[in-house]
This record gives C-alpha cells, sequence and structure tokens, in this order.
C-alpha cells in the first residue's frame, strides 16, 4: 500500500495528473491536468531555440516547479488518505 502513495507522488511531481487518475477519486482534476501538463511543455521547450530573450521560458519553469510540488504534496495526501479508508 506504501508504494501506491509514493508512485502516485512521483506520477504527479513529472506529469501534474496521473497520480489523481489512477490513486483517487479526483479523475477529471487528473485529466485536466495532465492535459495541461503535455500541451504547457510542448509551448515552453517548441520555440525556446527561436527566441533571444528566454525569460518568460524561465518564468515559466519555476511556475510549473510549483505545480508540480503543489499536485505531488497534494496527491500524496490523498492517496493517503483514500487508502487509509478502505
Amino acid at each position: 500500500m506504501k508504494w501506491k502513495i509514493w508512485v502516485g507522488t512521483i506520477l504527479n511531481f513529472f506529469l501534474l495528473g496521473p497520480g489523481y487518475l489512477f490513486f483517487t477519486k479526483k479523475k477529471v482534476l487528473g485529466v485536466f491536468l495532465t492535459i495541461g501538463a503535455v500541451l504547457a511543455t510542448w509551448v515552453e521547450q517548441v520555440p525556446l531555440s527561436k527566441m533571444e530573450d528566454k525569460t518568460p521560458f524561465a518564468v515559466m519553469f519555476a511556475a510549473f516547479l510549483c505545480l508540480a510540488l503543489g499536485c505531488a504534496i497534494d496527491g500524496y495526501q490523498e492517496i493517503k488518505k483514500g487508502l487509509a479508508g478502505s
């Protein structure tokens, strides 16, 4: 059971939503976070080589790091709560 907590936490850290999809009842949140993370990562990476000022992308990186940490922490708490209740 403990492995589910850590797998969900790691999934949410790197992909922002699959931990919710696999281990909680927050399926809609998981889907939107996952899609948003994939699209934003694409936006962050594709035009990077064509821009001279890379400051917006540094800010975007910091923003997504905050989102990833928040999702990982929330996913950990939700999965732990869900496993305790089952």
